[in-house]
């Protein structure tokens, strides 16, 4: 992988790891989902105004806000039920290999023999973190799948139009209509003006944060193989159980310990690939 690709989607898991901890720590998840989504759309709406809209992309971008209003929904739910630290690594878990055979079904985007041995090593490590999980692993592993679904679509239509961030803009744009759909249906205006008097700023910030995190994956999907971007991204898990440790006062444990040493050795294994 090259280092500015490497580099890209480093600092995507940082920024991936922080809004989902913003989810967690909120009172109602589903209203932050929904204030994260259109706070981000609304903040990088002037990127449309300079680079319009995606025309030519209409067909993905349909298929992908499906997929990530599922994604969205199952994350809430899945955080409604379980830890950061046991949902997260699951849910993030899951989607690589599943990345991985898409992208070689769909894409032929093929790895070799060093990055197939670093997305199982990584997919391991992560998925070892949640033996003792107490609940959400049905939701999380939904979740898993709707993330390798909206990354297949995604990563394919950015290499055909090139556009990685007016792509992205403009999907979030899409993701913000549904969702408030689905809160006008289960919350009252009342509910949805507290929500954001109470919660606002810290989801104005991890808004910002998912719609760069992403961007970033997508660009860097343009420089090395898809799978391969998928998996390293991964590594934001680490960081998501540290935070549900220090921050939420979750178990971390000697368990998990391992399981991030395992990732940070199918890290290794991925950049010598």
């Amino acid at each position: 992988m090259p280092p500015a690709a490497l580099g890209l989607v480093l600092l995507s898991a940082v920024l991936h790891a922080s809004w989902n901890l913003v989810v967690k720590a909120s009172r109602d998840r589903l209203a932050a989902a929904w204030m994260q989504t259109t706070i981000g759309a609304l903040v990088f709406a002037p990127v449309l105004i300079v680079q319009g809209v995606p025309s030519e992309r209409w067909g993905s971008l349909a298929v992908s806000a499906v997929f990530h209003l599922g994604y969205a929904l199952t994350l809430v739910a899945a955080y409604d039920r379980g830890d950061l630290s046991v949902v997260y690594p699951i849910a993030r878990g899951s989607a690589p290999l599943l990345v991985m055979l898409g992208a070689a079904l769909l894409l032929d985007d093929t790895p070799g023999a060093g990055g197939v041995a670093a997305v199982i090593l990584i997919a391991g490590g992560i998925l070892s973190m949640v033996r003792r999980s107490r609940g959400g692993v049905a939701w999380a592993l939904a979740c898993g799948g709707f993330i390798a679904g909206y990354t297949l679509v995604d990563g394919s239509a950015v290499r055909a139009d090139g556009g990685s961030l007016r792509y992205v803009v403009t999907l979030i744009g899409l993701n913000a209509i549904t969702l408030l759909v689905v809160m006008v249906v289960r919350r009252t205006p009342a509910g949805m003006l507290e929500a954001l008097q109470r919660d606002g700023w810290r989801n104005a910030f991890a808004g910002s944060a998912s719609v760069v995190a992403y961007a970033l994956v997508l660009t860097a999907a343009r420089w090395a193989p898809l799978g391969l971007v998928s998996a390293v991204r991964e590594t934001s898990v680490i960081l998501g159980a540290l935070g549900g440790w220090l921050l939420l006062h979750e178990p971390f444990g000697p368990a998990r310990l391992r399981a991030s040493a395992l990732i940070a050795v199918g890290l290794m294994v991925l950049v010598l690939a």
